[in-house]
């Protein structure tokens, strides 16, 4: 027990929690909400956990809310997408302030540390990079909604660019951008700051500065991310463009066809918009989906899943197995049995969590018309922190609400404290247990 508060680990639930209750109650207020019936408690939670846990599963349409309530789910997108590194902006705000040997090491998960980088440095870099991409997005946005006649350009320019920087999948449109789908600058304005958002802010980092001339060569996990991005990028468009392109791409143009195929794989890996109707897409693409949620985008990024890392990992100890030292090169470097052991027992527990979730989903919500497929698609979604949905979410049940409100925060919140750094100590043993041996396999 006394490891746990240690850890940190207490300090970054609180953060996650106390953000979740103070918005749940401010989109609770009267001022927050424009609907024709009152809006249930329950409903609110839910949206103030989707949007800290920058998932973008709704009970209620997002346009529903007032200007007030929608800020507030900005906020809390932004809030929740950047996590503890806000938390840690507070201190520095501060004349003379530090930041602790706590909040040091849960920082330094966002990066691979350095003697070139401190906390503060790192937090710096996070925030610029946040700041400068959201504008630029912002600015692209606003161009385009303002020419196309939509209402409030300025704030949507701003509310999406932020959600599609967080990877949160949150839309003030009602259809999220399916009446947007051909067009090519909005598309490729929110596919860039989902990219962006969800390789990593150490990835972003390190390219800069190799840019700069102020390093020789990209770091190894820089050169994995960008290798392991761009081919699942371009794997799942080509998955998507076979199992597809005569079903819900049947009524486009060929030259149509490209932009939403490539936009569908970038958003299925935790960004959560659509510009086609996921509830149409074929049985074997929405399996497919399931894998590109469960992936998720990069380590130390806005995004959720097992993340980009943890399924290269898995994938090569798969295909090419260990050595006798337990370890695996690649990309001429060595992952020591720590990095494999980290990612195999990360994979393991959300395994566990998902099946969790979708035990207790169809539990509660069987006999009410969902498919089985629907349910273990909503649960992906959730653990993935996607937010893309087959449209079962605004009819679920207060249990069904509860369970993927459970799933949301233990996707975005559970998994990564899961590899936060915890104090134990351990005692010299002089006498131990007889060595055992398992048959495995």
């Amino acid at each position: 027990m006394k490891s746990y508060f240690s850890s940190g680990k207490l300090l970054f639930f609180t953060y996650f929690i106390i953000n979740i209750l103070i918005g749940s109650f401010l989109l609770k207020l009267p001022v927050s909400w424009n609907g024709s019936e009152p809006i249930r408690y329950i409903d609110t939670l839910f949206t103030a956990v989707s949007a800290v846990c920058v998932t973008g599963l709704a009970t209620v349409a997002t346009d529903e809310y007032s200007r007030f309530g929608q800020s507030i789910i900005l906020i809390l997108i932004q809030a929740g997408g950047l996590g503890i590194i806000t938390f840690s902006t507070i201190y520095l705000a501060l004349p003379g302030s530090r930041i602790s040997l706590r909040n040091s090491k849960i920082i330094r998960e966002y990066f691979i540390m350095d003697s070139n980088f401190t906390p503060k440095d790192i937090v710096r870099a996070i925030l610029t990079v946040t700041l400068f991409a959201e504008l630029t997005g912002t600015i692209f946005l606003f161009i385009e909604f303002r020419s196309t006649g939509v209402e409030s350009p300025a704030f949507s320019a701003l509310f999406h660019s932020v959600s599609a920087f967080c990877n949160a999948g949150f839309s003030l449109f009602p259809d999220s951008l399916e009446s947007f789908r051909h067009n090519r600058i909005i598309n490729f304005t929110i596919a860039t700051l989902i990219i962006i958002g969800g390789i990593g802010f150490m990835v972003i980092s390190d390219i800069y500065e190799y840019i700069r001339g102020r390093k020789r060569k990209l770091r190894f996990h820089s050169k994995m991310m960008i290798i392991a991005t761009a081919s699942l990028i371009f794997f799942g468009a080509i998955i998507y463009g076979i199992l597809e392109w005569n079903g819900v791409f049947s009524g486009m143009r060929t030259s149509e066809k490209i932009m939403p195929i490539f936009f569908q794989s970038i958003t299925t890996r935790t960004a959560g918009f659509n510009s086609i109707p996921q509830s149409d897409l074929s049985s074997p693409a929405k399996f497919f989906t399931l894998l590109m949620m469960f992936i998720g985008a990069g380590s130390g990024s806005t995004a959720g899943g097992i993340k980009v890392s943890t399924a290269f990992i898995l994938f090569i100890i798969l295909f090419k197995g260990v050595d006798d030292k337990g370890e695996v090169r690649i990309l001429g470097r060595r992952l020591s049995s720590d990095n494999l052991t980290r990612a195999a027992l990360f994979f393991v527990k959300a395994v566990f969590i998902l099946f969790l979730s979708i035990f207790f989903l169809i539990l509660v919500e069987s006999g009410k018309g969902f498919s089985h497929l629907d349910i273990i698609f909503e649960c992906f979604s959730a653990l993935g922190t996607v937010g893309l949905s087959t449209g079962m979410t605004p009819f679920l049940s207060v249990g069904g609400k509860l369970i993927v409100i459970a799933t949301m925060f233990a996707g975005r919140v559970g998994l990564f404290a899961l590899i936060m750094p915890m104090h134990v100590s351990y005692k010299d043993r002089f006498v131990d247990y007889p060595k055992g041996e398992v048959l495995i396999g």
